[in-house]
Parts: structure tokens; C-alpha cells; sequence
């Protein structure tokens, strides 16, 4: 995947931080792995609110089916490790 330079500033003493903890990575190295994981936090996330949003707006008879499913595939999934 292609490169793009780019500067940002950050806390002086942050810095030194991350230069102490690095153990041999580079800078750029500690900044992308940062910024893949602010972005897997973000989506995670962002599934947690959708799935939320969904099951909040159900019914009474589609969470009483859900229900049921749940627990059907709870004793399956239990018995399958039997």
C-alpha cells in the first residue's frame, strides 16, 4: 500500500513516551499501528451502536422471537460441545 507523508504535532512528553516503549519500531511504524487501531476501535463501535439501535427497535413479538431463537441456538451450541 502506498505511503503519504504527513506532520502532526503531539505532547513533547507523550513523545518521549512512545520513543521509550518503541523497542526498535520507528516513529511512522508506532503512528500507523496507532492509527489502525483507533480505526478498529472506531468501527467496533460503530457495529455496537447499529446493533443496538436494531434490537431497540423491535417489537414485542420480533424480541420474543429473538428470544426463542436465542435460546434454541444456545442449547444447539451446548450440545454440540457435549
Amino acid at each position: 500500500m502506498p505511503k503519504a507523508k504527513v506532520s502532526v504535532t503531539v505532547d513533547s512528553s507523550l513523545l518521549r513516551q512512545v520513543d521509550r516503549m518503541a523497542h526498535g519500531a520507528s516513529r511512522s511504524e508506532v503512528f500507523e499501528d496507532a492509527l489502525v487501531s483507533w480505526l478498529r476501535h472506531r468501527r467496533r463501535k460503530r457495529l455496537e451502536e447499529e446493533i443496538e439501535l436494531y434490537y431497540r427497535s423491535l417489537n414485542a413479538a420480533e424480541r420474543e422471537e429473538d428470544a426463542a431463537w436465542a435460546e434454541l441456538s444456545g442449547r444447539l451450541l451446548g450440545e454440540s460441545w457435549r
